[in-house]
């Protein structure tokens, strides 16, 4: 199997702490996602966001990362979201059962408003 080929950056903007993610990210690339995510965390930024928008292909152990980040990130009273524009990779979600539960959003300007985020959960999202 080839080695992923995928990049990771780490922003801090104010009370928003951001994993932007691009590439291919499999389940070899999953350590070091984690890793990112929890040095993310470490830093107590109230809101984690994961940039997929210039993702080309994940798996479901990448999904896998994103659950349990998420889990850490609300245990700690944070807020998680997902910026997500690729039909493909919300099909995904769909199939996975997560869309609900990430409730991706397609830019920033989409999560400009805290107030709508309560835990990691938009109005109208199921717990």
């Amino acid at each position: 199997m080839a080695e992923s080929e995928y990049e990771t950056r780490i922003r801090v903007e104010g009370r928003w702490g951001m994993l932007e993610l691009a590439g291919e990210l499999d389940i070899a690339a999953v350590p070091a996602v984690e890793e990112l995510l929890l040095q993310l965390v470490a830093l107590g930024t109230p809101v984690v966001v994961i940039d997929l928008r210039e993702v080309t292909f994940f798996d479901c152990s990448v999904l896998g990362a994103m659950y349990r980040a998420r889990a850490g990130v609300l245990a700690s009273g944070g807020c998680f979201a997902v910026l997500c524009v690729r039909p493909w990779a919300l099909k995904i979600m769909h199939m996975a059962e997560l869309l609900d539960v990430f409730q991706p959003v397609a830019t920033l300007v989409d999560l400009a408003d805290l107030d709508s985020l309560d835990n990691g959960r938009r109005r109208g999202a199921r717990a």
